[in-house]
């Protein structure tokens, strides 16, 4: 359930950010907090936020084809 979320959140990140404003001047650095967002849960379309796994190892893919 948890791997399934944390595919969605991913799955979700590609979709979001690069149609947010703000996402062309986002420039990660090693150690620094990505910033929050909200999607959608598959199962029960509850929200589920990336703050919600806050101490737990996420792994967030960012990748762009233009």
């Amino acid at each position: 359930m948890r791997n399934l979320n944390l595919l969605i959140l991913t799955c979700g990140c590609l979709c979001i950010f690069p149609l947010s404003s703000h996402a062309a001047g986002y420039s990660p650095r090693v150690g620094q907090s990505h910033p929050d967002f909200t999607l959608p849960s598959i199962v029960d379309r509850e929200p589920i936020s990336l703050s919600q796994f806050r101490g737990r190892k996420v792994l967030l893919i960012h990748f762009a084809s233009w």
